[in-house]
């Protein structure tokens, strides 16, 4: 690094710019984690009817939605909501879902990190795992665009 004041300075006042630029604005994480809470509980109560169409209201109607399971990535709400029925298509393979949220943290000043469990229960053998979403605020509502799910 240069070692003229100048220099030093600028450099400084760059990094500061940039970590200053790149913070998450603050979110009322509180008021969210509510939010997303709610979202979630409809999901679920959607995936107990077998209305996969409104499971999947949540999730961001677009080409550019991408969802990672066991097969590797999907792209675009309709290939994703395909899967889904391919996976699922009966309510004794859709069982009864519960989610458990184990962690929200803002990414920026309209984005969100939720980490946590999914729990079916089958009649033909229950399953389980993780998942990590990525919500944005998208015309006022909070929707996923990216879901890893194991």
């Amino acid at each position: 690094m240069c070692k003229h004041p100048f220099f030093r300075s600028v450099f400084c006042l760059l990094l500061v710019c940039l970590f200053n630029s790149c913070a998450p604005s603050k979110i009322a994480l509180p008021e969210v984690k509510g939010e997303i809470a709610q979202i979630m509980d409809a999901q679920s109560q959607a995936w107990n009817r077998g209305d996969l169409e409104a499971f999947m209201e949540p999730y961001w109607h677009s080409d550019s939605l991408v969802f990672v399971g066991h097969s590797g990535p999907t792209f675009g709400w309709d290939k994703t909501l395909q899967n889904y029925k391919r996976s699922y298509p009966t309510q004794e393979a859709m069982g009864k879902l519960a989610f458990t949220l184990l962690h929200t943290s803002a990414i920026s000043k309209d984005a969100l990190l939720v980490v946590g469990k999914w729990h079916l229960s089958r009649r033909i053998g229950d399953l389980q795992g993780h998942f990590s979403l990525v919500f944005r605020k998208i015309g006022g509502k909070w929707q996923i665009v990216a879901d890893h799910s194991s």
